[in-house]
């Protein structure tokens, strides 16, 4: 989707005066960092968490940026009004500052996926692919490994590519959060290996009403030691996994999973 209007450093303009110069030093070396608000209904969704993780971005890259929290969401809000946006995500980008000039801070509406509701159902198909995120709790805009990543998954037809770090253990995907359940216990990768995205975050809150969360490493080569699998991303909510890399990790979506895609549900109600 292209919107008529974007927010540059809190001023509404035309989508077609936001652009950053091709002699811009901290764009092109990838000084960036960035979020993403989904939009449904006109109503954005933790807006407050999306800006924080944001901030915390900026401060791992070293980009200073004096704007308050509450302020980035309003603008947010702003653009909300003005575009009329219904169902969108709101890409929210921090490029670093050059030697005189301030940072520059993009709000602009991209098109919000919806998948098939049989995802939901019977589960989807990852790949891995070999490799780490620089400064991976950082959400950077150094995405060309995602980007490798993802291509392979697109041409498998899987729905994400999931990284695995030098030591064989799955991190995260190139664009969600993954974890594993056995037992009673859910099971994520350790944080400083990882990015805390919003719903991770949800999802680490909700939990613990069902099951006991535990960090620890997942390695690949044990892939089919546990119950049941998902990933969690701004737009998927809580995917339930099928099948990694050819092999079938669950027949069919597991009991905690279904628990947490409705705890998840009735807190994205409440708030």
């Amino acid at each position: 989707m292209v919107a008529k209007y974007v927010i540059k450093n809190g001023e509404l303009i035309d989508q077609k005066d936001a652009s950053i110069s091709v002699y811009n030093k901290a764009f092109f070396f990838d000084l960036a960092v960035y979020s993403n608000i989904k939009v449904i209904g006109e109503k954005m969704y933790w807006p407050e968490l999306e800006i924080e993780k944001l901030l915390e971005s900026a401060v791992t890259v070293g980009i200073k940026y004096e704007v308050k929290q509450a302020e980035l969401v309003k603008w947010a809000g702003e653009l909300v009004e003005k575009n009329k946006l219904d169902n969108a995500l709101i890409r929210v980008l921090l490029v670093g500052p050059e030697a005189d000039s301030e940072p520059l801070l993009f709000m602009f509406p991209v098109g919000l996926t919806f998948y098939p509701k049989q995802y939901y159902k019977r589960g989807v198909k990852l790949v891995t692919y070999k490799g780490e995120r620089f400064l991976p709790t950082a959400k950077s805009k150094n995405l060309l490994m995602n980007y490798f990543a993802y291509q392979k998954a697109v041409k498998q037809e899987a729905l994400d590519a999931l990284m695995i770090d030098r030591d064989g253990n799955v991190v995260e995907g190139t664009r969600s959060s993954f974890f594993v359940i056995k037992g009673d216990e859910l099971i994520v990768p350790p944080t400083e290996k990882t990015l805390e995205g919003v719903t991770k975050k949800i999802v680490l809150e909700i939990a613990p009403q069902i099951l006991s969360v535990r960090e620890a490493d997942i390695p690949l080569a044990g892939i089919t030691d546990y119950d049941e699998y998902f990933i969690s991303a701004t737009t998927m909510k809580i995917m339930p996994v099928r099948e990694i890399d050819g092999k079938v990790v669950q027949e069919k979506v597991g009991e905690k999973t279904r628990e947490l895609q409705t705890l998840f549900a009735e807190y994205a109600e409440k708030t």
